[in-house]
């Protein structure tokens, strides 16, 4: 574990100045919303999955979710059929447009991230994809754990 202050100092500011650039880089691109390619590759990842797992898995209002999904529905990017297991429920995947979107959504992105690094040598590029990969998991492990402390966790009202 890191003891220098220092470092962590700069490590948290590194933090919130990615998290801007990241939404300023979100906010320029026209295809899909940060939520809305969230929904499609949790979608995609789970093969058809319940609208209440995406709510839960994305942390939103179950409600919100679901005018989500109806507005993807409308726009063909997935298709929902009824569960097997439970006729009342249905299961959401993606389309073809769906599929498509989200392949490219993430050429874009995977080209966006070649032409930032594209000082970086390769092992640079391992390193750090490395490392973040460990860094998100690590701060993945401490909220989830803030979150089962009844004193801290609680959400903050608007």
């Amino acid at each position: 574990m890191a003891s220098n202050r220092d470092e962590l100092e700069k490590l948290a500011y590194g933090t919130l100045r990615i998290v801007k650039e990241f939404t300023h880089a979100q906010n320029l691109r026209s295809d899909l919303d940060r939520l809305t390619f969230e929904i499609l590759l949790f979608v995609k990842e789970q093969g058809a999955v319940r609208i209440t797992d995406i709510a839960s898995k994305l942390d939103l209002n179950p409600s919100s979710i679901t005018r989500r999904i109806q507005v993807l529905k409308q726009s063909g990017h997935i298709v929902a059929v009824s569960d097997p297991n439970d006729l009342r429920s249905s299961l959401v995947t993606l389309s073809p447009l769906g599929e498509e979107e989200l392949s490219n959504f993430l050429k874009v992105s995977i080209d966006g991230l070649a032409h930032i690094l594209r000082d970086w040598n390769d092992s640079e590029i391992q390193t750090f994809a490395e490392q973040l990969l460990n860094y998100a998991d690590s701060m993945r492990t401490w909220r989830l754990a803030k979150g089962a402390d009844s004193n801290v966790g609680q959400k903050r009202k608007p």
